[in-house]
């Protein structure tokens, strides 16, 4: 890519003037603001990346062919990364916390209309709202973390939320699974609905924190 991203951060003067040293890992995520923006990036991408992993089965067992799965999958990809752009000037218009609440409540919306849309069109629509929605909040939210910590500190913040929200999506798509074999797909629409929503709820009542 190019220019390359380190070279575009290093241009901007708070990053060539960080001389200090960067706190401990266990103070940063002491700080207002730091642990909403870690549920946030952690909610995001599980909820999205489980219900993701289990489309398939899903699409399969209503009947769709397995190369139906790849016209879904590929909606969903463009609704994660197709509209970066477009995405990145609603942020900064509209704030990082607006965003980012507002991506959680479109997920909970798209993983609920998998209950009610059932063919290959209806669920690539729903994924394609899934996949915008984890864009607006998982991008959202590592703009807050990013405000919230110097430079040097950075690196190490964002790769623990993006390490923590792996393994929660891991054991998401696992106890996923036994749910969608348990209870079937209303159930397991209606969970991830509600754990992409409740974070939304509380991330919406609580007050913005000051830009570090």
């Amino acid at each position: 890519m190019r220019p390359d991203p380190k070279e575009i951060a290093a241009s901007y003067p708070a990053e060539r003037s960080d001389t200090g040293t960067a706190a401990p890992l266990r103070e940063i995520l002491k700080r207002p603001g730091v642990p909403a923006a870690i549920v946030a990036v952690v909610a995001s991408f599980s909820v999205m990346a489980s219900v993701m992993n289990l489309s398939g089965y899903v699409a399969v067992g209503r009947g769709h062919h397995e190369g139906d799965v790849f016209t879904m999958i590929s909606v969903h990809i463009v609704g994660m990364y197709g509209l970066v752009l477009v995405v990145g000037g609603l942020i900064d218009r509209f704030g990082a916390k607006r965003a980012l609440v507002a991506g959680l409540l479109l997920m909970a919306v798209s993983n609920a209309a998998l209950v009610w849309l059932g063919g290959v069109a209806g669920m690539s629509l729903a994924l394609l709202g899934l996949g915008l929605g984890w864009n607006l909040s998982y991008v959202a939210a590592t703009t807050e973390l990013v405000s919230l910590t110097a430079p040097s500190e950075r690196g190490r913040l964002v790769g623990f939320s993006d390490l923590c929200a792996s393994f929660v999506a891991a054991g998401l798509a696992l106890l996923g699974g036994l749910v969608y074999s348990g209870a079937g797909v209303t159930a397991l629409a209606l969970a991830a609905a509600g754990l992409a929503a409740g974070p939304a709820v509380w991330l919406a009542a609580r007050p913005k924190p000051a830009a570090a």
